[in-house]
């Protein structure tokens, strides 16, 4: 086997504990009015128009040949549902305001984002055995909303070598295709990359590639390399990353 070389984590229910169904709810609600008072329209009609176009960008059913981020690919989508050119200036500042002015206010008892039992301790001990660290969250949100939840968990300060955002990427999880870019722009190959996450489809590409995940979601997947809690994650990595490497 390979040397490893980095971990890569996800975000959501890994470093970050959130209730993100209500996260995703008061996102998608609150920037539906916002759009739809800049466009003079039915909020309800903006709300199920942008989850249809989230929808759209996280199925993965894009030509091989399209290599526009998934922030234009959303904005075209966007743009030909509803008209709103979501990367004018006006309309994009806009946005980014209320991500980065009002939505960090919006954790509350029902979202409940918090660092997760053990993600802290996690993160050190990779760095403590001189590894790598990158940030591969699913990256269907502007690197602005996606800090948002970062400063929740208290990772703003953790130093990652990549977050990837729609800013930066081009596919979404479980494509094959998302990791493949992520990885080389961190120069590392599948084979010395350990993937931590809680998804059982989505933090395991496909198709395969060679990448192992290490899984602290509910249950066992019998897939991965380890399975367990992120506390257990963060007390047993380096017999991990022994295991890794035999």
């Amino acid at each position: 086997m390979a040397e490893l070389k980095a971990v890569v984590f996800d975000m959501d229910d890994t470093l970050l504990s959130i209730n993100l169904s209500a996260f995703l709810a008061v996102y998608a609600l609150d920037e539906a009015n916002l759009l739809a008072q800049v466009a003079r329209k039915s909020p309800v009609a903006m709300f199920t128009a942008l989850g249809t176009c989230m929808l759209e960008l996280n199925n993965g059913e894009r030509e091989e040949d399209d290599h526009r981020t998934n922030r234009a690919f959303f904005a075209d989508t966007l743009r030909e549902r509803t008209g709103i050119p979501l990367l004018d200036p006006v309309i994009n500042d806009m946005l980014e305001f209320y991500e980065r002015e009002v939505l960090p206010k919006k954790n509350d008892r029902i979202i409940a984002a918090r660092p997760r039992e053990g993600a802290h301790k996690a993160v050190q001990a990779v760095l403590d055995r001189g590894l790598r660290i990158a940030l591969l969250t699913n990256p269907s949100f502007s690197r602005t909303c996606i800090e948002c939840r970062m400063g929740w968990g208290d990772m703003l300060d953790m130093p990652f070598e990549l977050v990837t955002t729609w800013e930066n990427s081009t596919r979404c999880k479980p494509c094959a295709g998302y990791y493949l870019e992520s990885l080389e722009r961190l120069g590392l190959a599948p084979e010395e990359t350990l993937m931590v996450g809680n998804d059982p489809k989505r933090d395991f590409p496909s198709p395969a590639i060679g990448l192992r995940t290490a899984y602290v979601g509910n249950g066992t997947q019998p897939g991965a390399l380890w399975n367990g809690s992120m506390a257990k994650f963060a007390e047993q990595f380096d017999a991990i990353a022994e295991k890794f490497e035999a």
